[in-house]
């Protein structure tokens, strides 16, 4: 340790003999280490850091899958979810989930949030309690059940003003009286950035068996692995897939961890590519730094070739010279979490504000971050640090101390190894560029086509109406067609029209189809992705069919049997033939 703080002070004294020096040596690896402890916030926030749960290594997703269609995570129908309770014998919990709009009426304007409806038992497998209140009972949770409400604390301090005497009182939801039954914990929003929750089965009990909208999770049994879990659920599903081979034939069942759950492949890919990315722009200035401790080496050939001549052996002046190197990857890293916290600023800002993080992914600097800064910046100095050092230690002790001795042997392998890092710093350099220049390319492109619509002059809202106001889904349909209408009015519009799909966006549905004239075995019919639209879709997307016709107005407000499809499914269904006139009928 003695010996370690002397050269830790030399070290020091060096560096301030030097400030211009030190200054871009620190600077330069401060924005590598700052770009990298940026990435790995967000990195961290979504694969590593833990969730807010209690024990959730414990806590799986479970899935219907479908590996023909490359279904990995699907979802089950309220039939499927009572089944699997039921079977689930690794499980100590299993609950469900599905989102849905919830409107808050009554006192004050009315107001739309995010909300979810959840069985009675999800917050108990999470480990969740309400911060005032209770969470729901069993026997709330059944069709035709009183309807009842949990609040997050956001809610509740900004509708109710924090009123302590809101558990027990009902308030009016999506048109309906339900009692509130309690108010979760500040910050928790389950399972992204929903603001209440209701009862599952009043909302689903009635959805068919195809249905597959409710998030599956179970929490393990104490001594339970994670594969008897997955071989449970696999059989639970083939044995209903069995017994409903018309809605279930080639679906089996599947368990993921929780962050695997909520990443998915493409988002994991994403974040290794972004991190293996600023991991280049760290090589590229540890290259930097090192080209800069080589030129600075030829200046202290004497002072090495002096303190050899007094009896420090290679091992002392490497130490030293690491010592130096460790500390300029040390200040780089201090200086590089400030340039980190910018960085981190500025994603969060990137990020849309009517598409915000989940309440459990947040990008801070904690201890994981914290110990991956130390770690990389203590690595990096070794790694610029370790060939110059090296290569000074070759220094020719007699040739230099000799007046005019230059050591020309040490100059030419320095050169060398300067070349060799100039040609490492250029690879990566245009590695980055080609990277980053085909990035660009793919987000201009898809700035400019908008994907195939006309985004330049679309607008889009949405129409949420209470099912509780509605005894026919007709009248909600005739609602929706009378907005529509008033909007085609207005003097600055030049077409309008509604969907359960915003294009890019979530809705539609999805379900397999009988075609006329062709056979399919039992179970593996073609399964499609459809959109309910009303008159003048295409126009107002600015698109035209490129066979056929457009909808007429009648048949885009009543319940007319045709349809518009793309190519894709033209050419898989009716493969060198016109579609044109030809039918098909959705079976669920």
């Amino acid at each position: 340790m003695e010996a370690l703080l002397q050269d830790l002070r030399y070290a020091v004294r060096t560096l301030l003999k030097s400030p211009g020096f030190a200054a871009i040596a620190v600077v330069c690896i401060a924005i590598g280490i700052g770009a990298n402890t940026a990435i790995f916030s967000v990195v961290n926030a979504i694969l590593l850091r833990p969730f807010p749960y209690a024990d959730p290594d414990r806590i799986l997703g479970v899935n219907e899958v479908q590996p023909k269609n490359k279904i990995t995570k699907g979802g089950f129908s309220d039939l499927d979810f009572r089944d699997l309770r039921e079977q689930a014998a690794s499980f100590s919990e299993v609950a469900a989930s599905t989102n849905r709009s919830l409107t808050f009426s009554g006192e004050g304007e009315p107001e739309r949030v995010q909300g979810a409806s959840i069985s009675w038992n999800l917050f108990q497998l999470l480990g969740v309690k309400p911060a005032l209140g209770r969470p729901f009972q069993p026997d709330e949770d059944r069709a035709g059940a009183p309807g009842a409400v949990l609040l997050s604390h956001e809610l509740w301090m900004r509708r109710f003003n924090g009123d302590p005497s809101i558990v027990g009182k009902t308030i009016l939801v999506n048109a309906a009286a339900h009692t509130v039954a309690g108010v979760m914990p500040p910050g928790f929003r389950y399972p992204e950035n929903q603001l209440a929750w209701t009862p599952l089965e009043p909302f689903v009990h009635d959805y068919s068996r195809s249905e597959r909208n409710l998030a599956v999770l179970g929490r393990l049994k104490p001594g339970v692995s994670v594969e008897q879990a997955r071989a449970e659920v696999k059989a639970a599903v083939e044995r209903i897939a069995a017994q409903y081979p018309s809605s279930h034939t080639g679906w089996s069942g599947d368990v993921l961890a929780l962050h695997e759950e909520a990443a998915g492949d493409k988002l994991h890919l994403i974040l290794v590519s972004m991190l293996g990315a600023v991991i280049c722009v760290l090589l590229i200035a540890c290259s930097n730094v090192a080209n800069l401790l080589l030129a600075r080496a030829t200046v202290r050939q004497r002072e090495v070739a002096v303190r050899a001549a007094f009896g420090a052996g290679r091992p002392r002046l490497l130490r030293q010279f690491l010592t130096e190197s460790v500390l300029i990857g040390l200040l780089g890293g201090l200086v590089g979490l400030a340039f980190s916290y910018w960085g981190i600023r500025w994603i969060e800002i990137s990020i849309p504000a009517d598409n915000p993080l989940p309440f459990w992914m947040k990008f801070t600097i904690d201890g994981t971050v914290l110990l991956y800064t130390f770690g990389i910046s203590l690595v990096t100095g070794l790694l610029f640090g370790i060939a110059p050092a090296l290569q000074a230690l070759k220094t020719d002790l007699h040739e230099t101390l000799k007046e005019g001795g230059r050591g020309a042997g040490g100059s030419l392998r320095r050169n060398r190894l300067r070349s060799a890092l100039v040609v490492a710093q250029v690879a990566l350099s245009l590695a980055l560029l080609v990277s980053a220049s085909l990035f660009v390319r793919s987000f201009l492109k898809i700035q400019g086509d908008g994907g195939g619509l006309r985004t330049d002059h679309v607008m889009t809202m949405r129409i949420y109406l209470p099912a509780g106001r509605y005894e026919k889904d007709e009248e909600m349909s005739r609602r929706v067609e009378d907005v529509v209408r008033r909007l085609e009015t207005l003097p600055d519009v030049e077409a309008a029209s509604a969907s359960n799909n915003i294009p890019l966006s979530g809705g539609g549905g999805d379900g397999r189809i009988a075609v006329e004239g062709k056979s399919f075995p039992r179970g593996e019919e073609p399964d499609i992705f459809w959109t309910g639209v009303s008159p003048h879709f295409l126009q107002a997307i600015g698109l035209k069919p490129v066979q056929g016709r457009n909808f007429t107005d009648a048949e885009g407000t009543s319940r007319s049997h045709v349809a518009l499809i793309n190519q894709k499914l033209a050419s898989l269904i009716w493969p060198k033939q016109d579609p044109v006139g030809r039918r098909f009928q959705l079976l669920d």
